[in-house]
């Protein structure tokens, strides 16, 4: 039996569709973390420039942790491989580290407003739908 014929299209269009968003995601920190401070200033605004310069180096590694993880996940998931759950949970955790430390310790609302927030909620969504879609393609027999 061909079991490819049981994992619907729309599985490998969302599993493409998450692969580019982690490559964005991978893109981005390596701009980031190569950028100077004016070139943030100059590419996002000073107070966006400003919550990067806050970061410290830990919180740099959990941002590279979480995009990796997530795009790997999202490789594992297009070759079906059961890996790509535990791969999306890092990221998740990963994530939540990062914004958590970000809101909570460095108060970066302070410096973006509550509008900053929108976007680090919009990851978090996006990594937990990742590992449910995991999860769910594991339970249903799509993941090896």
């Amino acid at each position: 039996m061909n079991d490819s014929l049981s994992v619907p299209k729309w599985f490998y269009v969302a599993g493409v569709l998450l692969l580019l968003w982690g490559a964005i995601g991978i893109y981005f920190f390596y701009t980031q973390i190569h950028m100077s401070y004016d070139e943030m200033v100059a590419a996002m605004g000073k107070p966006a420039a400003e919550s990067f310069r806050m970061m410290p180096a830990w919180q740099w590694w959990t941002y590279g942790i979480a995009v990796w993880t997530a795009t790997l996940g999202s490789a594992a998931l297009l070759a079906r491989r059961d890996w790509a759950r535990p791969l999306y949970l890092v990221s998740l955790i990963a994530v939540v580290i990062q914004y958590g430390y970000s809101f909570a310790v460095l108060q970066i609302q302070d410096l973006l407003g509550w509008s900053g927030a929108i976007f680090p909620a919009v990851i978090i969504i996006i990594d937990a739908l990742e590992l449910w879609l995991a999860q769910s393609a594991k339970r249903k027999g799509w993941l090896r």
